[in-house]
């Protein structure tokens, strides 16, 4: 079977998790092409598979906005999708509205896996390297793993359709939440996004940021300099080698998330 992987990752979780759902579908024989989603490659998307499977973090409660120009991108087609998200906590109604868009594309549902993996945005702004708070986020993730994935792909073999699940039942809470409050928490990390900015002198000029970055919003021009398109998926912030890229003067001792830790 010919099946297409494309994922969105930030710090490394969703792309851990992607290699592993990868290369247990090639052992089993699969034809398996393996895409990273950035606003470059959802340009050559097309219908060339026989199934897909997207993968994603979840950032503040939704999917990066990167993954629904994916989905709104490729081909309306009557075609299987399996769906994976990476967490901290909550996922929301994610997994809902993406199944809702892509069914309305006439792609079918056949599998979905949630996977608790730490949440490299608090490990940047609030872990200090060798912490107890380092500790405690790290110990957050998904247990029985590779049972789990294994779960995943026998769903997807069997390609039955599935139903989006119902709302879940803690967004209900919104109701008797004041509005305030609510502003407070939804886009906190947002505000970050302009405090970013790079270190010359510990700059060593890799490019790795540029390349790396899923919406071309970092050049170099003389020093590294950032745009005003950032998702904030710190994948800049936690792979540099020198830790020269920084969120203002709050990350100065903080955890560079470079290897999931399981």
């Amino acid at each position: 079977m010919k099946l297409s992987l494309w994922y969105y990752s930030g710090a490394g979780n969703t792309e851990f998790i992607a290699r592993k759902v990868s290369k247990r579908l090639v052992d089993q024989s699969h034809d398996v092409t393996l895409r990273r989603i950035t606003a470059q490659s959802i340009k050559s998307a097309k219908q060339d598979t026989d199934l897909l499977i997207i993968g994603f973090p979840i950032y503040d409660l939704s999917p990066p906005d990167l993954v629904r120009e994916l989905v709104e991108a490729l081909p309306a087609a009557k075609r299987p999708v399996a769906w994976f998200c990476t967490k901290a906590l909550l996922s929301a109604d994610s997994m809902r509205g993406l199944m809702r868009l892509a069914q309305a594309k006439g792609f079918f549902t056949i599998a979905v896996a949630e996977y608790t993996m730490p949440a490299t945005d608090m490990l940047a702004v609030l872990a200090k390297k060798g912490s107890l708070t380092e500790k405690i986020i790290k110990f957050f993730h998904s247990r029985h793993l590779n049972k789990k994935l294994g779960v995943f792909i026998s769903a997807m073999m069997r390609q039955n359709p599935i139903k989006p699940p119902k709302r879940k039942w803690y967004l209900h809470l919104e109701r008797i939440i004041p509005n305030s409050i609510k502003r407070s928490f939804h886009g906190q990390f947002t505000k970050l996004r302009p405090l970013l900015h790079s270190i010359p002198e510990n700059c060593e000029e890799c490019m790795k940021c540029v390349m790396a970055c899923p919406r071309n919003n970092i050049r170099f021009e003389e020093r590294i300099k950032f745009g005003s398109t950032c998702d904030l998926c710190l994948r800049c912030f936690h792979h540099c080698p020198t830790e020269s890229i920084q969120i203002g003067s709050l990350t100065k001792e903080t955890v560079r998330y470079n290897k999931v830790c399981l």
